[in-house]
C-alpha cells in the first residue's frame, strides 16, 4: 500500500520548492530568501513529514471496521453452532477454544511477521495475523472432535 501511494519519493529540492511556494507565493525563489525564511521552510518540511496521510487514515478506518465486522460474524457463527448443537455445553467449550486459539495465534502470527518483514511489516502483519488465526482456529476445531 505504501509503494502504491508513493511509488517515487520526492527530492529535497522538490520539497523545498513546494514549501517555498506555499509559504511565500508562487514567485518565491529559495536562493533569494533570508536565513530565517529558509529555516521556516525546513521547519515546515519537518512538520509536514510528521503528519499522517488522510487517505491512509481512511483506509485504516475501513480495515478496522472490516475487522470488527469479522469478529461479529465469528461470534454469530459460534452462537449458531451452539444453538444447533445437541450437546450445548460441549459445543460452547469447543467454540470458546476455537475463538480463543484464533485470537491468540492471530496476535502471535502478526507479531512474528512484523519482526521478520522489516519495511513490509504492515502487509506481513496482516497476512501473518490472518494465517496464524485461521490455522489455529482450524486446528483447534480439528483437535476438539
Amino acid at each position: 500500500m505504501a509503494e502504491q501511494l508513493k511509488s517515487e519519493g520526492k527530492t529535497l529540492n522538490e520539497l523545498v520548492a513546494k514549501k517555498a511556494k506555499s509559504l511565500f507565493g508562487s514567485q518565491a525563489n529559495f536562493n533569494s530568501l533570508t536565513e530565517v525564511q529558509k529555516n521556516q521552510i525546513y521547519a515546515g518540511i519537518v512538520e509536514s513529514a510528521g503528519k499522517s496521510n488522510p487517505q491512509v487514515n481512511m483506509k485504516m478506518m475501513q480495515l478496522s471496521r472490516l475487522g470488527k465486522g469479522l469478529v461479529v460474524l465469528s461470534i454469530a457463527i459460534s452462537v449458531y453452532e451452539i444453538y444447533t448443537a445437541d450437546d450445548k455445553v460441549s459445543e460452547s467449550g469447543r467454540q470458546i477454544a476455537i475463538n480463543s486459539a484464533g485470537i491468540a495465534d492471530a496476535a502471535a502470527g502478526g507479531a512474528m511477521a512484523g519482526l521478520m518483514c522489516g519495511p513490509g511489516a504492515p502487509v506481513c502483519v496482516l497476512i501473518g495475523g490472518f494465517v496464524g488465526g485461521a490455522l489455529a482456529a482450524w486446528e483447534m476445531g480439528r483437535l476438539w472432535n
